[in-house]
Protein backbone atom coordinates (compact mmCIF):
# COMPACT_ATOMS: atom_id res chain seq x y z
CA UNK A 1 0.00 0.00 0.00
CA UNK A 2 2.84 2.40 0.81
CA UNK A 3 4.59 1.60 -2.47
CA UNK A 4 1.38 2.31 -4.36
CA UNK A 5 1.07 5.68 -2.66
CA UNK A 6 4.66 6.57 -3.50
CA UNK A 7 4.11 5.58 -7.12
CA UNK A 8 0.93 7.66 -7.38
CA UNK A 9 2.63 10.56 -5.60
CA UNK A 10 5.43 10.63 -8.18
CA UNK A 11 2.99 10.29 -11.09
CA UNK A 12 1.09 13.34 -9.85
CA UNK A 13 4.11 15.47 -10.77
CA UNK A 14 4.21 14.27 -14.39
CA UNK A 15 2.41 16.48 -16.87
CA UNK A 16 3.28 16.07 -20.57
CA UNK A 17 1.19 19.16 -21.39
CA UNK A 18 3.33 21.41 -19.17
CA UNK A 19 6.19 21.58 -21.68
CA UNK A 20 4.74 21.39 -25.20
CA UNK A 21 8.05 22.33 -26.84
CA UNK A 22 10.05 19.77 -24.80
CA UNK A 23 8.47 16.41 -25.62
CA UNK A 24 11.09 14.46 -23.67
CA UNK A 25 10.37 16.32 -20.45
CA UNK A 26 7.28 16.11 -18.27
CA UNK A 27 8.22 16.42 -14.58
CA UNK A 28 6.79 19.59 -13.08
CA UNK A 29 9.17 19.85 -10.12
CA UNK A 30 12.54 18.34 -11.12
CA UNK A 31 14.53 19.44 -14.15
CA UNK A 32 16.90 17.39 -16.23
CA UNK A 33 20.63 17.67 -15.59
CA UNK A 34 21.02 19.84 -18.70
CA UNK A 35 18.61 22.49 -17.38
CA UNK A 36 19.73 25.74 -15.79
CA UNK A 37 17.18 25.34 -12.99
CA UNK A 38 17.15 22.30 -10.70
CA UNK A 39 13.54 22.72 -9.52
CA UNK A 40 10.31 24.00 -11.04
CA UNK A 41 11.85 24.36 -14.52
CA UNK A 42 8.72 25.57 -16.30
CA UNK A 43 7.94 28.17 -13.68
CA UNK A 44 11.56 29.34 -13.51
CA UNK A 45 11.85 29.64 -17.30
CA UNK A 46 8.54 31.48 -17.52
CA UNK A 47 9.58 33.87 -14.75
CA UNK A 48 12.90 34.64 -16.43
CA UNK A 49 11.11 35.26 -19.71
CA UNK A 50 8.49 37.46 -18.04
CA UNK A 51 11.16 39.66 -16.49
CA UNK A 52 12.55 40.29 -19.97
CA UNK A 53 9.30 40.63 -21.90
CA UNK A 54 6.74 41.74 -19.32
CA UNK A 55 4.36 38.93 -20.39
CA UNK A 56 3.28 37.11 -17.22
CA UNK A 57 0.74 34.74 -18.81
CA UNK A 58 3.20 31.83 -18.93
CA UNK A 59 4.10 32.39 -15.28
CA UNK A 60 0.43 32.13 -14.34
CA UNK A 61 0.06 29.00 -16.48
CA UNK A 62 3.04 27.24 -14.92
CA UNK A 63 2.09 28.32 -11.40
CA UNK A 64 -1.33 26.79 -11.97
CA UNK A 65 0.28 23.58 -13.23
CA UNK A 66 2.51 23.38 -10.15
CA UNK A 67 -0.38 24.04 -7.75
CA UNK A 68 -2.52 21.38 -9.44
CA UNK A 69 0.34 18.89 -9.29
CA UNK A 70 0.91 19.51 -5.57
CA UNK A 71 -2.81 19.24 -4.83
CA UNK A 72 -3.03 16.04 -6.87
CA UNK A 73 -0.02 14.60 -5.07
CA UNK A 74 -1.51 15.49 -1.68
CA UNK A 75 -4.75 13.74 -2.56
CA UNK A 76 -2.89 10.47 -3.17
CA UNK A 77 -1.65 10.33 0.42
CA UNK A 78 -3.73 8.43 2.92
CA UNK A 79 -3.05 7.18 6.40
CA UNK A 80 -1.55 3.71 6.31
Amino acid sequence: MVNDQIMLLERAFLNPQAFPNKYYYSHVIWASKSSDQATFPGLADAYTSALETGDWDQVRKHLTIVVQAVESAASTLEAV
